[in-house]
C-alpha cells in the first residue's frame, strides 16, 4: 500500500490522529469509572450493563493507541505502519461499533433499569455518557476517513504526478 502524504496534510493528519485519541481515551476514562460504579447484586442484574460498559471502556484503551499508531503510519509516510494499523483499528474498532448498540440496551433494558437505580448517584452519568459516545461517533468515523484520505487516498489517487514520482 503506497502511504507517501502530501507535506501540507501531514499537520492534518496528526491533528486528526490527536482527536481520535482524545476521544477514545476520554471515552476509556468515562466508562471505566463508570464501570467501577456498576454493582454486583446477588440477582445479577447487572452483569450484561458491566460487561459491555467494561469491554467498551477497554476498547477505548486500545483503540487509543491504535489511531495514533495509524496516523504516524501515514505522517511518517511508513507503508507498513499505516496498513497495518489501519487494519489493526478496523478491527478493534468492531467492538466499538457492536457496543454502541449494546450499551444503550443493556442502559434500558429491565435489568439495566434495576442495576442503576441500586447504584443510584454513581450511574447517574451513564446515560449522558452513552449519548454523548452515540453523538461523536459519526464524528470519530469522519476523523478516521480523513486519516486515510490525507495518508493514502488523496496521494495515490489525487496528487498530481510530478508529487507522486517524488522519492521513488
Amino acid at each position: 500500500m503506497p502511504v507517501l502524504s502530501i507535506p501540507e496534510d501531514k499537520p492534518k493528519i496528526m491533528f486528526y490522529a490527536a482527536m481520535m485519541w482524545v476521544q477514545n481515551f476520554g471515552f476509556f476514562l468515562m466508562y471505566f469509572m463508570m464501570y467501577k460504579s456498576i454493582p454486583d447484586p446477588e440477582g445479577g442484574e447487572c452483569t450484561n450493563l458491566r460487561f459491555w460498559v467494561g469491554l467498551f471502556a477497554l476498547d477505548c484503551f486500545v483503540e487509543s493507541f491504535v489511531c495514533i499508531w495509524m496516523g504516524m503510519g501515514g505522517y511518517t509516510d511508513d507503508g507498513v505502519l499505516f496498513p497495518v494499523m489501519w487494519i489493526l483499528h478496523l478491527l478493534v474498532a468492531l467492538p466499538y461499533c457492536v457496543s454502541t448498540v449494546t450499551i444503550p440496551l443493556a442502559i434500558y433494558s429491565d435489568d439495566g433499569k434495576a442495576c442503576r437505580e441500586l447504584a443510584s448517584a454513581p450511574l447517574y452519568p451513564l446515560v449522558p455518557v452513552y449519548w454523548t459516545h452515540a453523538t461523536l461517533f459519526n464524528v470519530y468515523v469522519w476523523m478516521m476517513l480523513s486519516v486515510t484520505y490525507y495518508s493514502f487516498v488523496k496521494p495515490t489517487f489525487f496528487a498530481k504526478e510530478g508529487y507522486r514520482n517524488v522519492g521513488g
